[in-house]
């Protein structure tokens, strides 16, 4: 935390102040300064006197200094922050930068979701050192939605794919996915930032290029410009195109920001003051039951806890929640008040023969670990008729916004309702989601966007093996799809007879 220097009238008063007292916390409200009485020219006390009190108002600055007073909101904040990317210009980040005065629309949603996470991000990136502007990369990589997964792979507001969580150490499991974590991803992207910018040697250019597309993809473009006596500066590499719109959207986006009423935008009030408090709790809980101590939406629950999976936290960890300040206390409060063995619904499996407790927690979503820990278990041996408590829980619900966001490319003789069928949206939405209109024709190659989970099966399909005694018309009837689009996109003759262990392709090839 920084700190501001001293008035002399602050410092006096806290001279006072400091003396030696009973233990009581005080909060103080940073309102007007406190009044000291000036002298006048009748007073009695010498220029020496005053000199003494300088001199201990001056040794005193150290254990009296206050927290710096923020900025009443987070993009002055920013705009306050040391300018790393704002004076840059050219061609490309000009175009960007322009195309900003008619996205008030835009502004307002992605700043509704920053509003639950950016001011802890700024507070870790002033924490670490790091340029404040940094804290506007989530509405580039992600539009700041911690659920946001990109047709890559890439998962959280930071973006990580599965090879750079891992590097980093973000855990990621069935029950929890670090790289969607708000405070386990930041913490990753700090470290990250920090070792890239030391490689490129302080160039925060290229530390963004590397972290979109790689530090070996970087430095493959600096050796070839090296070979061919050409500048190694981030505009002259040939980066993927990717890469090249990447870092100037950031750069346009920061200078946006920090004066936008010369774009005719308004920005949306985000406080300086964090979000939400963490508590850190000694064991696994029910999110519905957080949402009913906080009394909190399950959504709203989510959002805060967007690296949970399940309906649960993981049962080995992290214990961490997050909740709103202004619900902290009053949770914790009716937390302690609450059994911990009401703090996850509990059913009871009685083992059967042959079971191993491997299997037991493999089809309950478990580790052996957090089985036995449920179970105060030291040994994994179990015996026929023995009854173990297995936490009750179910897939994530993601709340509205946090849905996934998947592409498909329409091909010959697909329509809205076909592919809005295939991934279990409403036809309206698939439409609105993609400007068109209900009964607009498809065009073929266009690439619509889908905000809903992938298809079963590879690449996004949803596939069927048949089996004995199978048809055509029980497949059909059974998932709702008819018979002629099997056939088409299965490219099966009407009369052709199906064989047990066939599989058939029952969406639209994405």
């Amino acid at each position: 935390m920084k700190y501001l220097p001293l008035t002399v009238t602050v410092s006096l008063y806290f001279l006072v102040a400091c003396a030696p007292q009973p233990f009581k916390p005080v909060i103080i409200e940073p309102h007007a300064p406190v009044a000291v009485p000036v002298a006048t020219e009748d007073t009695s006390v010498e220029q020496d006197t005053l000199s003494e009190i300088q001199v201990a108002i001056d040794n005193s600055l150290e254990l009296t200094a206050i927290p710096e007073v923020l900025p009443p909101n987070a993009w002055q904040q920013i705009a306050r922050g040391k300018a790393v990317f704002r004076n840059i210009d050219n061609q490309k980040v000009s175009q960007y930068r322009n195309g900003y005065p008619n996205k008030q629309r835009y502004i307002d949603r992605f700043s509704a979701r920053a509003q639950l996470y950016m001011a802890h991000i700024i507070q870790q990136l002033q924490d670490g050192d790091l340029p404040l502007e940094l804290a506007l990369l989530p509405f580039v990589e992600s539009a700041y939605n911690p659920f946001a997964y990109s047709p890559s792979g890439a998962a959280g507001l930071w973006q990580f794919m599965r090879p750079t969580g891992d590097y980093l150490g973000l855990k990621r499991n069935p029950w929890y996915d670090g790289r969607r974590d708000v405070i386990a991803s930041t913490e990753a992207a700090i470290r990250y930032f920090k070792y890239l910018n030391k490689r490129f040697k302080g160039d925060w250019l290229l530390t963004l290029a590397a972290y979109n597309a790689g530090e070996g993809t970087v430095y493959k473009a600096i050796r070839a410009n090296q070979r061919r006596g050409k500048a190694t500066d981030f505009w002259s590499l040939a980066l993927p195109a990717e890469t090249r719109a990447y870092v100037p959207k950031l750069i346009a986006l920061a200078q946006v920001t920090a004066s936008p009423e010369d774009y005719a935008l308004v920005l949306p009030n985000i406080p300086t003051e964090v979000y939400f408090k963490v508590l850190d709790l000694p064991q696994q809980i029910d999110l519905y039951q957080v949402s009913v101590l906080a009394e909190m939406s399950i959504d709203d629950v989510y959002r805060l806890n967007p690296g949970c999976q399940q309906s649960a936290t993981p049962p080995e960890g992290p214990y961490r929640l997050l909740i709103p300040r202004e619900k902290a206390a009053i949770f914790a409060t009716r937390l302690s008040n609450t059994p911990k063995d009401r703090w996850l619904d509990i059913q009871q499996y009685k083992v059967q023969p042959g079971d191993t407790l491997g299997q037991i927690a493999q089809s309950h979503g478990l580790s052996v670990k957090a089985l036995m820990s449920q179970n105060t278990m030291e040994s994994s041996r179990i015996h026929a008729g023995q009854l173990l408590k297995v936490p009750n829980i179910s897939r994530a619900r993601l709340p509205g916004f946090a849905r996934p966001t998947q592409y498909y490319r329409v091909r010959r003789g697909d329509s809205l309702w076909e592919i809005a069928r295939a991934y279990r949206v409403k036809t309206q939405q698939l439409a609105s989601w993609n400007g068109l209109k209900l009964n607009a024709p498809l065009k073929i190659g266009k690439r619509l966007k889908i905000r809903a989970p992938k298809l079963a099966g590879n690449k996004g399909r949803m596939s069927y093996k048949i089996k004995k005694g199978d048809s055509l018309s029980l497949i059909s009837k059974q998932f709702k799809i008819s018979i002629s689009d099997i056939v088409r996109w299965n490219k099966l003759d009407k009369r052709e007879v199906i064989k047990a262990g066939q599989t058939l392709n029952l969406s639209p090839r994405s």
